[in-house]
């Protein structure tokens, strides 16, 4: 207990609401080691750095916040954050910031669109759905634990189930966002690992994404990531991939161009499906017909696809119309295959990609 002038704080009382509370966890590293830290709340709640800030210093490492005020607190919206619906009703944050505005979808944590002065820098598939548990073609959906089909049991989602499940949102301060999911029953029928996924969306000047995996789970574990962006391109034929010349890829399309320029940008002249592998950091998508070029600058991401179904393909896949191919051109920052995280328990890994888009 400790009197500091007319508030004495406890460990078991909430020295914000004074109600309470039996979370191990206040406002220093030293308080996190304690008793029944492992199993508490506070493990799979990211607490606000503002809530934090609150606190007065004699309840520093003394007294904890309590689940209620901490919910409280990530329900505020700070400036430049709204509260919202996405087009098909589901709960959803906007940022809004330099004249430019962003929507993220609780589902998925899917970042559905970038608005700037020169229109939607993301693109969005002509049959979009917004439904429960199931992600939008388009924007930048949120791959883990595996890309593609899973690798021995075809019945699990493709791309893993990060993008279908609702994540909770909590504000970390003006103008950005952190939503956060951790395992349950459902994650553990497909991958029985316990973990915590947040991902941080920041818009300034540029939208910034990151993806940070922590392994909360007794064991190691491996896992695939990518955040699968859908540009808008214009006409495909006139948009280009530079920063991949000479770097080392498979192509996985089932038609694929007959022959082309590895040491050239890439240029779109058939179904395109290539995933390259140790990747530099800087690429760049040049949009001729929007006069746009937009520079992704990624951080701990060693994998890139380049990705257009072309016709065939796209008469195959749902929320796309006949010749909603000629307009988009996925670039999806990775860690796939060769190139997958190995984390042992209580280490995290963050991948980051910052996007920059300017008159060309």
């Amino acid at each position: 207990m400790t009197d500091s002038g007319s508030r004495t704080f406890q460990a078991d009382r909430c020295p914000l609401c004074f109600g309470d509370n039996q979370c191990a966890r206040a406002a220093t590293p030293a308080a996190q080691t304690n008793a029944g830290c492992e199993t508490c709340w506070c493990k799979r709640v990211e607490i606000p750095e503002e809530l934090l800030a609150t606190l007065p210093e004699a309840a520093r490492g003394r007294a904890c916040i309590c689940l209620g005020c901490c919910n409280a607190a990530m329900s505020q919206p700070a400036a430049g954050v709204t509260k919202t619906l996405d087009p098909g009703g589901r709960e959803a944050m906007q940022l809004e910031a330099n004249g430019q505005t962003v929507l993220i979808s609780h589902t998925g944590a899917q970042v559905l669109s970038w608005q700037t002065d020169s229109g939607d820098i993301l693109w969005t598939a002509s049959s979009p759905e917004y439904v429960a548990g199931k992600p939008v073609r388009g924007g930048v959906p949120v791959v883990f634990p595996w890309f593609g089909d899973h690798k021995s049991d075809p019945a699990k989602p493709a791309h893993g189930f990060a993008r279908s499940i609702n994540w909770q949102c909590s504000v970390r301060n003006a103008r950005s966002a952190t939503f956060s999911c951790v395992d349950t029953p459902a994650t553990h029928a497909m991958w029985d690992f316990a973990f915590r996924a947040e991902l941080t969306v920041t818009l300034g000047d540029t939208l910034q994404i990151a993806m940070r995996i922590t392994n909360t789970d007794q064991r190691e574990f491996s896992f695939e990531q990518a955040l699968h962006t859908y540009f808008a391109a214009g006409d495909i034929a006139e948009a280009s991939v530079h920063g991949l010349e000479n770097v080392p890829f498979v192509e996985h399309a089932r038609e694929p161009e007959g022959e082309w320029d590895a040491s050239a940008p890439i240029r779109f002249r058939a179904e395109t499906d290539r995933v390259f592998q140790q990747v530099p950091d800087i690429l760049s998508l040049r949009a001729t017909t929007l006069a746009r070029m937009v520079t992704l600058d990624t951080r701990n991401s060693r994998s890139t696809i380049v990705w257009n179904p072309w016709p065939n393909k796209t008469a195959r896949l749902s929320q796309m119309q006949a010749d909603d191919w000629q307009s988009f051109a996925c670039i999806e920052s990775a860690n796939v295959g060769e190139n997958h995280v190995t984390l042992a328990p209580g280490a995290s890994h963050e991948m980051t990609l910052t996007l920059t888009a300017a008159t060309a």
